[in-house]
């Protein structure tokens, strides 16, 4: 049976996620153990910052951009062209503002020390802006090859530099290691964007859309006197609100979290090597799974805002029930791994049982957060930009009162911080699935997503029996269990799926 083409990029960008996220795990493991948890809260920090302003400068440009020229090539080409400079301007100008007032953010966020760190990020926020915006542009014209190979180029000149400075500086302490290791980002992001536009020169790959002059001083009219630009921002600044919301909750994480484990009893040190090991460690494992995801619904976003615009809301609503059958059987299967096998993931990435209780809490993270990010696509295909944001700042309102308060409970720091991240995804979660449902009914398969949650759930619950039944035939090593279960698990999800999918030939549908 051949595979249809969106199957194909899934699996193209699956892989070079995949590839990105391995590297930025490996990285994870001797940074770790340079830096010690407290060094990597430090981390986590400082890069919260981050995440929060360079999400403001780049906004919803580059996903407006890339569905955009999913509609017509040569309109995203000149209001690419046309959005270069300011943004690279933009990112200037807040490169040296935040270089200037960096020692005013280290002061807000309770530890001055902070100062140098954040200076250390400041360059990343003049290019990385820039690179995300032309990545906008190619995923419109669906050159994911190009898009995932400049990816890997980035991670891995991002993680040879964050390892080189960070050995160099750990002389000068836990604060300048932690700095070398945010800079790391500035010269990913160089290369990266140097790879494109040597791209962009080679004649043979077509990456820009010929344009006439008459065509280019129409377009150009349009963009700047007509209503087309009115809609561009508009749609841009939709979701700009909607992708601002998970940076600001990080941002507010680092903002009230070491602050509040403070208050529950725990020293200043403590306190950030908790955060270090929750969002420093655990998270970059409960959310590796995410990658599938993650590339279903960047694949799929142009497709469905195609059929969308057509008027196929029969193909529309195909596409999208299977993208999240797809996510959520693949959410809930990773959700029970990480949940049953967390003490040996932490032995495994951190070489102690030290991030095991962080890593069990935060297990739900590979369901939640991957249907939510597949709803929100869909959601946008279908023009529907405000929607998500509703759910998300209710969820971010529920989340900080959370974090402030559960967390400052005696003993509960590890559960406060999963019960936050949990509300804020799971309002969104279940928001975005009720407007579906109203917008493009059949669209959110509520009874096959039922289906899978109790086969799955089934599967769970026969993990301990099984583990048992490897004790009473003589396999008592601990290792030797854990992969026969993970085997056990995994021999049953692939058994579901060949009956499920390829016995009915669903694939076939979705050419």
């Amino acid at each position: 049976m051949r595979l249809p083409t969106f199957i194909k990029q899934t699996a193209l960008r699956t892989g070079a996620i995949f590839l990105v996220k391995v590297i930025g795990l490996a990285v994870r493991i001797p940074l770790f153990r340079l830096l010690g948890s407290e060094g990597m809260g430090i981390y986590q920090i400082v890069y919260s910052v981050y995440g929060f302003v360079l999400t403001l400068l780049s906004g919803g440009f580059p996903t407006s951009l890339a569905l955009l020229t999913a509609k017509d090539k040569k309109q995203g080409w000149l209001v690419y062209k046309s959005l270069a400079v300011p943004i690279m301007f933009l990112g200037t100008v807040s490169s040296l503002l935040c270089f200037a007032i960096a020692p005013n953010i280290a002061h807000f966020l309770g530890d001055y020390s902070l100062t140098f760190p954040i200076r250390c990020l400041a360059p990343a926020l003049f290019i990385v802006p820039l690179l995300q915006l032309y990545r906008g542009f190619l995923q419109g014209v669906e050159f994911y090859g190009y898009v995932a190979v400049s990816e890997l180029i980035e991670q891995t000149v991002r993680v040879g530099t964050m390892l080189l400075l960070v050995v160099l500086w750990l002389k000068q302490g836990t604060y300048a290691a932690a700095g070398g290791a945010v800079f790391g980002a500035f010269t990913g992001a160089c290369i990266a964007l140097l790879f494109l536009w040597l791209l962009k020169y080679n004649k043979r790959l077509k990456l820009i859309p010929a344009t006439n002059n008459g065509t280019y001083n129409k377009s150009a009219r349009w963009l700047i006197l007509g209503p087309g630009i009115f809609l561009f921002f508009k749609s841009s600044f939709a979701i700009t609100l909607t992708r601002i919301v998970m940076p600001a909750s990080d941002f507010l994480d680092a903002l009230i979290i070491p602050s509040r484990l403070q208050v529950s009893g725990l020293s200043q040190s403590e306190a950030i090597a908790i955060f270090g090991e929750v969002f420093g460690i655990a998270t970059t494992i409960v959310y590796l799974p995410t990658i599938v995801t993650a590339a279903i619904s960047y694949t799929m976003a142009a497709k469905l805002t195609t059929n969308w615009q057509n008027g196929k809301k029969s193909r529309f609503v195909e596409r999208s029930s299977l993208s999240l059958e797809i996510g959520w059987f693949w959410g809930i299967s990773s959700m029970l791994i990480l949940f049953f096998h967390a003490d040996d993931l932490s032995m495994l990435i951190v070489g102690s049982q030290e991030a095991t209780e962080a890593i069990r809490y935060m297990s739900f993270a590979p369901l939640i957060a991957g249907m939510r990010e597949l709803t929100t696509t869909i959601l946008w295909a279908a023009d529907q930009k405000k929607a998500p944001l509703v759910g998300l700042l209710v969820g971010l309102i529920c989340s900080a009162i959370a974090a402030y308060y559960l967390t400052a409970i005696p003993g509960f720091g590890y559960a406060g911080v999963a019960i936050s991240v949990f509300i804020l995804e799971i309002t969104s979660l279940l928001w975005n699935a009720l407007i579906i449902q109203k917008r493009c009914k059949g669209a959110f398969p509520v009874m096959t997503l039922l289906a899978y949650l109790i086969f799955l759930a089934s599967i769970g619950f026969l993990n301990v029996p099984f583990e048992n039944f490897l004790l009473y035939i003589g396999i008592e090593s601990g290792t030797m269990q854990s992969l026969g279960s993970m085997l056990f698990f995994i021999g049953c999800i692939a058994l579901f799926l060949l009956l499920q999918f390829w016995g009915r030939g669903s694939f076939r549908r979705y050419r």
